[in-house]
């Protein structure tokens, strides 16, 4: 009879290879087939749509006797629904591999390598640092689509909880980004950081502004950076930075992550690409004697050819660190940072009557009025060469009156 169970354990166990492949019944169309090398195989054989079909069951002993017995029960099971039985196991075999290969990790991955060509080095950097500090350790190894909005609030609440607000703030965000670009790329079908966006447990901080320079202390700050040898604290380098950054107004992250190509010192002037400015636009500024003074100093430190940083290190992305301007700020007494800086530029020059949007496009400030910016299309550079080489040399103390070579443009 077909239904009869014709097999043993003990059967299975004795069966031996022969000069050619032979199979053993074990009835309702379960049976093991032997192969010459002494591999043994279970096979389901069943009919669909009047045709004679086949799909295997997996290798003995590994499937035993009993298992191979209920897989052709499932197998027969899904037949019967005018469903191929083969193909269902290819389905989810794709669907058990689309799980392991769409974890939380691996898509984070992704949405990195997809992205990083747009960040700046900084962004880059913070990134990387939230997901392997904070995030990766607890959902990496997740299928993304199983972490839900109660998971997701304990982990970002671990964060919280330690006092760092901000950054559990930032976790959330990245989060949400990284859901949401599993759910463009269809494997996802839900985003719980962003259902959490306006969680009450989570309080916003208070919004910081930066502390600018008082313009008082500049004296103090520009003795300590022109001091030289054992009198020096600080690298040759870091003080070749702070001393650009004061001359230029430029943003932390475009200064550490110059390169040369950037530098023309025949025009004087600086060509920071877009992929490292924050409006996303080319963007160049006048430089000073002074800030060509700086770069004549660092030339023979770091240049390598074109492509080389201004201020290249050994460490992980090829330049200066992130928080290094701002502690050797605070190593000299100065507590603030380097945006402390580009407020100070911009105290000074508005407060000495300097054209305000000659002041703003030095600083990469774009008119927020959108009629008004519409018409604003002038960058001011010819404007900017005087005004920045004033502001350079007031900063030297060669100022000692309050005469400027150029007034507000009405």
């Amino acid at each position: 009879m077909a239904a009869e169970k014709l097999l043993t354990e003990a059967v299975c166990k004795a069966a031996k290879p022969k000069t050619g492949i032979y199979y053993l019944n074990d009835g309702a169309g379960l049976r093991m087939r032997i192969r010459p090398d002494g591999s043994r195989t279970w096979i389901f054989r069943y009919r669909l749509n009047g045709k004679e079909m086949s799909i295997g069951l997996g290798a003995y002993p590994t499937i035993t006797l009993q298992i191979a017995r209920a897989k052709a029960l499932e197998a027969r099971s899904i037949a019967s629904k005018g469903i191929n039985p083969s193909v269902e196991k290819k389905i989810a075999k794709a669907e058990q591999v689309s799980k392991s290969e769409n974890t939380f990790g691996a898509i984070a991955q992704e949405w990195i390598n997809h992205n990083k060509s747009d960040w700046s080095k900084t962004h880059l950097e913070r990134n990387e640092f939230i997901l392997k500090r904070y995030l990766l350790p607890d959902l990496a190894k997740l299928p993304i689509e199983s972490i839900n909005e109660a998971y997701l609030y304990s982990v970002i609440k671990k964060i919280y909880d330690r006092g760092i607000k901000v950054t559990a703030n930032y976790a959330r965000s990245i989060t949400a980004l990284i859901f949401s670009y599993a759910r463009a790329t269809h494997r996802a079908t839900k985003n719980p950081a962003r259902d959490m966006a306006d969680n009450p447990y989570f309080k916003k901080p208070p919004i910081k502004h930066f502390k600018a320079l008082p313009k008082e202390q500049v004296p103090e700050l520009m003795s300590a950076l022109n001091k030289e040898g054992d009198e020096q604290k600080l690298d040759i380098k870091t003080v070749c930075a702070l001393k650009l950054a004061i001359y230029t107004g430029l943003r932390d992250n475009s200064i550490r992550g110059a390169k040369w190509s950037e530098i023309d010192f025949n025009k004087g002037i600086w060509t920071v690409p877009a992929s490292r400015i924050k409006s996303r636009k080319e963007f160049k500024l006048p430089l000073p004697e002074q800030a060509i003074k700086a770069l004549r100093i660092l030339e023979p430190l770091t240049f390598r050819g074109a492509d080389s940083y201004l201020l290249a290190s050994k460490g992980k992305y090829g330049c200066m660190a992130e928080n290094t301007l701002r502690l050797a700020l605070h190593r000299l007494g100065f507590k603030v940072t380097i945006h402390g800086m580009r407020s100070l530029i911009t105290n000074v020059l508005n407060e000495k009557g300097f054209n305000r949007d000659a002041i703003e496009r030095q600083l990469d400030h774009h008119e927020s009025n959108k009629v008004r910016a519409s018409y604003l299309t002038s960058d001011f550079f010819e404007e900017r060469i005087i005004m920045m080489q004033w502001f350079a040399d007031w900063c030297d103390g060669k100022i000692t009156s309050n005469v400027i070579p150029m007034r507000s443009v009405a």
